[in-house]
């Protein structure tokens, strides 16, 4: 649910390949070769500039005749007016990005209340093209392993034209937090649980956190996460900071009365009622919302109908709801003034100074040891951050997963 601290270096060390078996027998008994699949995405990309290029990040959903279920084996994205090879995937990762049809299928009452079943199949893709190479349109062909009442066949499906939303321009915003340290979590990835998570509401299936960061505050002279001991909340140096309202704007909701949870990896199970913890959303105008997650308990300070100013605080960065270690859950989203029942939008900052990074690839090492748990990574993190001598300014960007930076 929602932002959950799960690490983006623990997903690689779990992949679940998913494939279906082939049937030699399927031409001796007529099963025909091809299918009719429609390939289209719900919400097409609107393009957005990190530090490494230009990220499209959408969704492509599978309709399947009644009566049979299919498996991708691969998939190309192609830029149709050259011809160019943008994106493949297949294998482990492909399965990774793959959301089969759930079996059961969901309610009617979970697809009007909200359920994270999906309906239809669906892939989440999200590659980066070079600044001034953004194709107008995206076309897909998808290798597919098919099953009907007759037998399993493997077909070519091509097509699934996708507009680019050129037309469309990310929110830009000011920062949600001040100073250094700001580690930049579950973001410009694929894999992130942010971007994975299909949330289905009101009848639409939708990626309410597409484009969001959970922001953790590591000590930018030692690398540290907490001071004393890393299981407790309230001594990660986080807890208690102050958040920024991005904008000028008016609230549109608030809550605040959720106990904040006194140590790490520790939350209750989630409901749609309680996942954001105290939070706050504020009305950025054009239909667009930033939503705040996780606030201290009885820090939230503003309520529905303020109207506030860049800058102002709103609350403190806690550890409430489903949340793991203290940090603050940050996304945008359009049309609908609520965290899971909305599309995720994406939203650059307007100024901020990359000052280090993650090393993912020791992190990840050191979790395959037998024993080395994630608590240990929280208690060890200083030995995985790796300061840079200059700092790297980025203007109107979102930023990159596991950078650390300064805001003003």
């Amino acid at each position: 649910m929602i932002s959950r601290f799960i690490p983006l270096f623990l997903l690689g060390l779990v992949l679940v390949l998913a494939a279906g078996c082939m049937q030699p027998a399927a031409e001796q008994q007529n099963i025909p070769k091809t299918t009719t699949v429609a390939m289209a995405s719900p919400f097409p990309p609107v393009p957005v500039e990190s530090q490494n290029g230009v990220n499209i990040a959408y969704e492509l959903e599978l309709r399947v005749p009644d009566g049979m279920t299919v498996m991708p084996e691969s998939i190309e994205v192609t830029d149709p007016a050259t011809g160019k090879t943008l994106y493949s995937a297949d294998g482990d990762l492909l399965a990774v990005l793959y959301h089969p049809a759930s079996v059961p299928p969901p309610t009617a009452s979970d697809l009007e209340n909200g359920t994270g079943k999906v309906p239809v199949p669906r892939i989440s893709l999200w590659f980066v093209v070079p600044p001034g190479s953004v194709p107008d349109r995206l076309s897909h062909r998808l290798v597919l392993n098919v099953t009907g009442t007759a037998g399993s066949f493997s077909t070519t499906v091509t097509g699934g034209l996708v507009t680019v939303r050129k037309d469309l321009a990310p929110v830009v915003v000011g920062a949600p937090v001040s100073g250094p340290g700001w580690l930049a979590m579950e973001t410009t990835s694929p894999f992130t649980h942010h971007f994975k998570a299909q949330i289905t509401m009101n009848g639409t299936t939708r990626v309410p956190q597409r484009y969001a960061q959970d922001w953790v505050l590591v000590d930018p002279a030692t690398g540290r996460l907490a001071s004393g001991d890393a299981a407790i909340a309230r001594n990660y140096f986080g807890f208690g900071r102050e958040i920024l309202a991005v904008g000028n704007g008016t609230v549109t909701d608030a809550f605040d009365g959720l106990p904040d949870i006194p140590t790490i990896y520790s939350a209750p199970p989630a409901t749609l009622a309680t996942a954001a913890g105290n939070y706050v959303i504020l009305d950025l105008g054009d239909g667009k919302y930033a939503c705040y997650a996780h606030m201290v308990n009885g820090s939230v300070r503003v309520k529905k109908g303020d109207v506030v100013t860049a800058g102002q605080v709103i609350g403190l960065m806690g550890n409430s709801g489903n949340s793991d270690i203290p940090h603050l859950h940050f996304q945008v989203v359009t049309d609908r003034s609520t965290f899971l029942g909305s599309e995720g939008y994406p939203h650059v900052y307007r100024t901020f100074d990359v000052i280090g990074m993650v090393n993912q690839t020791l992190a990840e090492e050191r979790l395959s040891e037998p024993g080395y748990s994630p608590g240990r990574l929280m208690a060890e993190f200083d030995h995985y951050v790796i300061f840079i001598k200059d700092p790297v300014r980025q203007q109107n960007r979102l930023p990159e997963n596991n950078v650390i930076v300064r805001f003003p």
